[in-house]
């Protein structure tokens, strides 16, 4: 039997070194918070490409614009290969006679980058990649949200694009782009051609074109397999919503990888159509 002494006193020592652990515990804490706030105050503030502001009847937004000739090459692919389209072909792939006619000229190739996949109004799309075809260029043009109030200008931006050309081309946006644009379009009231037929949706074409030569038909492995466009330091689409929402709160975030994740993904998907149906 113990003593009350002994027993009193290693009691004491046991409670002595619990708060001992426990104040390690908080301090070793305080050191790594101070520590993660040291880095954080030194990471740089990441400025957005040269770009402008562009106004409409709904406000400001910012916007950049780049011209690519037609000769200019996206990995092995020439940009204009996608200016005269074999009807044929393209009904073939597509499986649906209403792109039969269809030239470059007529086409909006387009991808968005968004705060989340979830669907629904509350998922917002914070930067819009768009191209179109004129005589001698493929025009590239670029949207992004610097704070959430200039999204009515920015969307009613893309609702005058798709007004000029009406036939939206992408990569898997027939089930994911065109319905995050049209959630959001319908939150501020604007009507815009987004939810139509004649949308072409090139990841089913390269699926019954290339489904049985490539391991999947993802747009990366197309554009190292079939475009020969080899990505480095690229920011993979599921970190897009944090860098987004970082660089709102304190201008640290890597939009500027995100903006040209989606030029790449933007040029991909006009030079993958000259791929599929050029002539």
């Amino acid at each position: 039997m113990v003593a009350p002494d002994r027993e009193r006193l290693r009691a004491a020592l046991l409670r002595r070194a619990d708060a001992a652990a426990r104040h390690e515990e908080h301090d070793l804490r305080a050191q790594l918070q101070r520590r993660l706030e040291r880095e954080l105050g030194r990471r740089p503030v990441v400025a957005l490409p040269d770009g402008e502001d562009a106004h409409n009847e709904l406000g400001t937004y910012w916007r950049r614009l780049l011209r690519y000739p037609l000769q200019q090459r996206h990995g092995d692919v020439t940009l204009g290969a996608a200016c005269d389209l074999d009807g044929a072909r393209l009904c073939e792939l597509s499986r649906g006679e209403q792109f039969g006619a269809l030239q470059g000229r007529d086409c909006l190739f387009l991808d968005t980058e968004t705060t989340g996949l979830a669907g629904g109004a509350g998922t917002v799309v914070f930067a819009v990649g768009l191209a179109w075809f004129e005589p001698d260029a493929l025009v590239f043009e670029q949207l992004f949200l610097r704070d959430f109030g200039e999204e009515p200008a920015m969307l009613a931006a893309v609702v005058q694009r798709l007004q000029q050309r009406p036939v939206p081309v992408s990569f898997v946006g027939k089930s994911f782009d065109r319905h995050r644009i049209a959630a959001r379009l319908a939150v501020h009231k604007l009507q815009a051609p987004i939810l139509t037929e004649r949308h072409l949706d090139l990841y089913y074409l390269a699926r019954r074109a290339f489904g049985r030569e490539l391991p999947d038909c993802r747009l990366r492995t197309v554009e190292e397999r079939r475009l020969g466009v080899w990505r480095t330091d690229d920011l993979p689409g599921s970190e897009a919503p944090f860098a987004f929402l970082q660089w709102l709160r304190d201008r640290t975030g890597a939009v500027d990888r995100v903006l040209e994740h989606n030029r790449l993904d933007v040029l991909s998907v006009a030079a993958l159509l000259g791929v599929l149906a050029g002539r």
